[in-house]
């Protein structure tokens, strides 16, 4: 005798489980396992990131989500973040941005501050970039500076906040989120 309730679920399991048995389109990056759970850390702390910005966004707070978009996630985020951990004033890491790299973005030619694609690892992070192909590179550039935009537009809002103000943090905020959605479809971690 047939079990056929049995065999229906048997079916069914088997195609609603068809899509997660198919092979991931993305492009794995492979990481030695010590820099592949830094990284994976690293991302997660954007996501949270991310997060901290919304919030300041949801109680009207534009100089705090300009302030987690430039120091924690713009070119040299490692530095800056350091700088403000120590009590460096924002003037200071202003002056510091300008110091090392191009006004305002961080991004430049100092000590640490090669993409992370030398044999090192830099003065403030673990130089990602060495690992990654040159497509994720350039993705990652993209994402810090849209942050840095995203920092220089909120910075910018007025008191009061007009219509105008809100549409262009919006925007700017979503020109940081479709590149990670962008990085996040193209690639993934390999392994662990």
């Amino acid at each position: 005798m047939t079990n056929r309730p049995g065999i229906l679920v048997l079916g069914l399991s088997l195609l609603l489980a068809a899509p997660a048995l198919a092979e991931d389109p993305r492009q794995p990056i492979e990481l030695p396992p010590e820099v592949r759970d830094a990284f994976l850390a690293e991302m997660r702390t954007h996501l949270a990131n991310l997060d901290d910005i919304v919030a300041a966004l949801a109680s009207g707070d534009f100089d705090e989500a300009a302030q987690v978009a430039e120091i924690k996630m713009a070119f040299g985020h490692y530095r800056w973040q350091a700088m403000a951990d120590a009590g460096a004033t924002d003037e200071e890491i202003a002056e510091a941005k300008e110091r090392f790299g191009q006004p305002g973005t961080g991004r430049g030619t100092g000590p640490g501050m090669g993409a992370g694609m030398g044999r090192g690892m830099g003065m403030m992070g673990p130089g990602f970039g060495r690992y990654m192909p040159d497509d994720f590179r350039a993705m990652g550039f993209a994402f810090h500076d849209a942050t840095q935009a995203f920092a220089e537009t909120a910075r910018a809002v007025g008191d009061p906040p007009t219509t105008e103000d809100y549409q262009a943090v919006l925007d700017a905020l979503w020109n940081v989120t479709v590149n990670c959605r962008g990085c996040h479809d193209a690639f993934r971690v390999a392994g662990g």
